[in-house]
């Protein structure tokens, strides 16, 4: 038998989540989500008045509908009260029938590029896990990511579905992410409304200028890191995991 000279020890590989915001991170459209609240409202003009005025990026499903309810009220009411004043009921129908609309209007979704070769490369590796933090509602991620063909990739998530601020979702995300073993986690989006909510839970935000706001607008609103895109997979990868 052979001895040996000292002892074996052995290291658990820390693990990190990666927390993936869905609309303008992962995937792109041609207004599809819009346009299927557009058909949810379809007889309420105040609301799709609104919605025509509204910038979406960022925002939590349920936030939009709120939002949109509220435009309906009394004016001489304010803003914040009158969406105070929105039962959950309603918000409730409305995605229900946005959902709907989304199932036919999904096929739109592409993945951004270089979004589908990160991902491979980060879910072969034993130190990642990969999850969603969205304001999506979970079943309007599954569309949008199931036509992208992203949906497999992630084994959890954090949703709309979940709670209406966006700092709750993401602190939903990070529990669920710990119970599968992460030690630490990085919020990936790309609005400063992902970096607030990413600090507000306590976590670290990487920003992605794939959408409307720039490198430096994302740097600014206190991004711990910045990417410009996910088209330098390695470059990505290493950043993302620094």
């Amino acid at each position: 038998m052979l001895a040996l000279s000292r002892p074996v020890r052995y290291q658990m590989c820390a693990v990190r989540a990666l927390l993936f915001d869905l609309d303008g991170t992962l995937t792109g459209s041609d207004g599809a989500g819009s346009r299927a609240l557009g058909r949810a409202l379809h007889a309420r003009q105040a609301a799709v008045d609104e919605l025509r005025k509204m910038k979406l990026d960022g925002m939590t499903d349920r936030g939009i509908a709120r939002a949109l309810l509220a435009a309906e009220g009394d004016r001489a009411i304010p803003l914040e009260e009158r969406a105070r004043r929105v039962s959950e009921t309603e918000i409730d129908a409305v995605l229900e029938r946005y959902l709907a609309a989304l199932a036919r209007e999904c096929s739109s979704y592409v993945a951004l590029p270089g979004v589908p070769a990160l991902l491979e490369a980060l879910s072969s590796r034993a130190d990642v896990v990969l999850g969603l933090c969205t304001g999506n509602l979970a079943r309007g991620a599954e569309l949008k990511l199931t036509a992208a063909g992203l949906w497999g990739r992630f084994r959890f998530g954090g949703y709309g579905s979940d709670a209406e601020p966006r700092a709750e979702i993401v602190r939903t995300a990070w529990r669920r992410a710990q119970e599968l073993g992460a030690s630490d986690a990085l919020v990936i989006g790309d609005t400063p409304r992902d970096i607030l909510a990413a600090h507000d839970a306590g976590l670290r935000a990487c920003g992605v200028a794939t959408g409307r706001w720039t490198v430096h607008d994302l740097a600014t609103h206190g991004a711990d890191v910045v990417l410009r895109d996910f088209s330098d997979r390695d470059e990505a990868v290493r950043l993302l995991l620094a």
